[in-house]
């Protein structure tokens, strides 16, 4: 491919820190969606500073710290609410429950503390202020006027990043220690998704190429995401488990419902990567 086509990194970095921005207000309101969109959009970012290191413009350390606060805090309060709609479904189901309040307490509370910490973030100045520093570091400085690449150095970069997610997934393949299999799997998620997006921010320098490494990593990310928060719905009722006023028998119930989705999660997750594996950038995006 040679230099046919130069990376829009720009323009995407430009694109992500604008919806960043953009959600803060709606974060403020504690609207679930908007701490999605956000975390999101932070995640697209990072993922291309990590890739593309050296490439483009390096956020310096204080700004790195922060973008890493406000990605961490996004996060918790994005967790905490899909975790409670998780268990506020299992509850919903028709199966007859001996003490549900309790639990159901214990989901709202979830929903709460999600609500609190996303309007102290997006009423937050600090919230506001890193966006603005990331966007003085990353497009208004010189060398962001260019930010192109030759596509056979992008697709190196892409390969790097294929080959973390190759040594997560054998990690994962080669113990039978739950523990250890479900952190890799936990690893292999982040790795699938910063490759993905990597990917989808110099899509239009390799056409319709890109697709063919970005579907098959949305399927394992979707898969890969069941498993885990499989995993973490499973952590939280074994210790909600051990409060008063929770039915043994109802906790043991909800578990095993975990239990299950991991299960099911894992086997379509094998089937997958298979059938559709995501194949090697350098061999899929250069020719």
């Amino acid at each position: 491919m040679g230099h046919k086509g130069h990376a829009p990194l720009a323009a995407y970095i430009a694109f992500q820190l604008t919806a960043l921005e953009g959600q803060l207000p709606l974060v403020a309101a504690a609207d679930p969606e908007a701490v999605h969109n956000a975390r999101l959009a932070l995640r697209r970012l990072r993922s291309v500073l990590s890739c593309y290191r050296g490439m483009i413009p390096k956020l310096p350390r204080t700004a790195r710290e922060e973008v890493s606060w406000l990605a961490t805090s996004l996060g918790e309060s994005r967790d905490a609410y899909v975790l409670a709609q998780r268990i506020r479904l299992s509850l919903d189901t028709k199966d007859s429950w001996k003490n549900p309040g309790t639990v159901r307490q214990a989901v709202e509370e979830l929903e709460a503390s999600s609500a609190r910490l996303a309007a102290a973030l997006g009423g937050h100045k600090r919230s506001k202020r890193t966006v603005r520093a990331a966007r003085a570091a990353l497009l208004e400085v010189p060398t962001a006027r260019d930010y192109k690449h030759p596509t056979a150095d992008l697709a190196e970069r892409l390969q790097g990043r294929w080959e973390r997610l190759q040594h997560s997934l054998a990690e994962q393949a080669g113990s039978n220690d739950p523990e250890v299999r479900n952190a890799a799997l936990h690893q292999a998620r982040k790795d699938v998704k910063c490759l993905r997006y990597s990917v989808e921010a110099v899509a239009d320098a390799f056409s319709h190429h890109a697709s063919g490494v970005i579907q098959p990593a949305i399927a394992l990310q979707r898969l890969l995401g069941e498993q885990h928060d499989a995993v973490v719905a499973g952590e939280w009722i074994r210790e909600l488990a051990k409060n008063p006023g929770v039915d043994a028998e109802d906790a043991q119930r909800l578990e095993s419902m975990e239990v299950r989705r991991r299960l099911s999660a894992e086997e379509e997750f094998r089937m997958a990567i298979a059938e559709y594996p995501v194949p090697a950038p350098r061999r899929a995006l250069i020719f």
